[in-house]
C-alpha cells in the first residue's frame, strides 16, 4: 500500500518537540566542526540531519529550515571537489545554495523534495 506524504507529515506531528529539537541540535553540533575544518563528509552529515529535521518540521517551518541542508549540501559539493579550499570560498557556494533552496520551494511541490520519506511507508 502506497502512503502519501500527509502520512508521514502526520507521524511526525505525533512526534515530541525534544525530539526535533535534539536532531536540530546534533545537526548544529556537527556543523559547527564542518565549518571549522571545511571537511566535506561532516557537511554530508549535517545536512542529512537537517533533512531531517525540516521534514519534521514541514507542517509549520520545514521549507524554511531546508535552506540549510541545500546551503550544507552545496558546500558538501564544493569541498569534495576541491572547488573551496578556505572559509572564504565557502561564501558565494552558500549563495548558490540559497539560491537553489529559493528556486526549489518555488518552483517544486514538497511532495517531490521530501520524496524519499514515502519510500517509508
Amino acid at each position: 500500500m502506497f502512503l502519501g506524504i500527509s502520512h508521514f507529515k502526520q507521524t511526525a506531528r505525533s512526534l515530541s518537540g525534544e525530539r526535533v529539537q535534539g536532531l536540530f541540535l546534533l545537526g548544529i553540533i556537527l556543523l559547527i566542526p564542518a565549518v571549522i575544518k571545511n571537511d566535506s563528509k561532516k557537511y554530508w552529515l549535517a545536512g542529512l540531519i537537517m533533512y531531517v529535521v525540516s521534514f519534521l518540521g514541514s507542517w509549520s517551518i520545514g521549507l524554511y529550515l531546508l535552506v540549510i541542508p541545500f546551503v550544507l549540501w552545496t558546500l558538501a559539493f564544493a569541498h569534495s571537489f576541491g572547488w573551496a579550499k578556505n572559509s572564504w570560498q565557502n561564501v558565494p557556494f552558500s549563495v548558490i545554495g540559497i539560491i537553489l533552496w529559493y528556486l526549489s520551494i518555488t518552483y517544486i511541490d514538497d511532495y517531490w523534495l521530501f520524496f524519499p520519506f514515502t519510500w517509508l511507508g
